[in-house]
């Protein structure tokens, strides 16, 4: 029951290695067999959590570009996911999944945190909040028992923005990566297409 967390630029190619790292993931349940699809599935579930909102001051704002985007995700996304979006509270969505009767062969994706986090850090005076939400996904994510594979985007690499809210924002996103990757057994991050390992446990996925 790896947990995984990758990071990586804007169009890096973090959500498709994302995405074959959770198949990979579900598909070793089955001894080698082909992944049954969604309607046959009896002792084992993939999911996708897709947390990208437009309410509120946003770190995305819902733009037309933004919304093409969210657009070819959805259309490159794997039929093989059943899919979470447009929930109110991640915590929340996590726990239902992996609620009783508890299910160890669960696979979860959830892309992106970055994205769940500009949901949360709508003000410069929400930071405590935010940050108080960050302390407990991370809580959540490491005590659930199933499989976690964790998205999120590197800003740390970019130039110091003007904007207090948006430097506040790095700081939150930064700090958020390192819990996450503090919580799982493997992290990497995408650079080209290239996942780079920054952590790894013996053996193979």
């Amino acid at each position: 029951m790896p947990k995984i967390f990758i990071t990586g630029g804007i169009s890096s190619g973090k959500s498709d290695f994302a995405e074959k790292t959770a198949i990979s993931i579900y598909s070793s349940y089955f001894s080698g067999t082909e992944t049954p699809p969604l309607e046959k599935r009896t002792d084992s579930s993939l999911y996708f959590i897709a947390t990208a909102k437009f309410s509120g001051k946003n770190f995305c704002e819902p733009d037309e570009d933004m919304m093409q985007k969210i657009k070819k995700h959805k259309e490159k996304r794997s039929g093989v996911f059943e899919v979470r979006e447009n929930f109110e509270n991640l915590s929340g969505e996590i726990d239902k999944i992996c609620g009783a009767p508890l299910n160890m062969k669960t696979v979860i994706l959830i892309d992106s945190m970055t994205l769940w986090l500009s949901s949360a850090f709508k003000d410069i005076s929400d930071y405590d909040f935010t940050f108080d939400a960050i302390l407990k996904i991370c809580a959540d994510l490491k005590k659930i028992k199933c499989s976690v594979v964790t998205v999120a985007d590197s800003l740390g690499f970019n130039m110091v923005p003007a904007d207090a809210y948006l430097r506040k924002f790095i700081e939150l996103n930064g700090l958020m990566e390192q819990k996450l990757s503090a919580l799982s057994d493997e992290a990497y991050c995408v650079i080209a297409g290239n996942p780079l390992p920054l952590k790894q446990i013996k053996g193979e996925i």
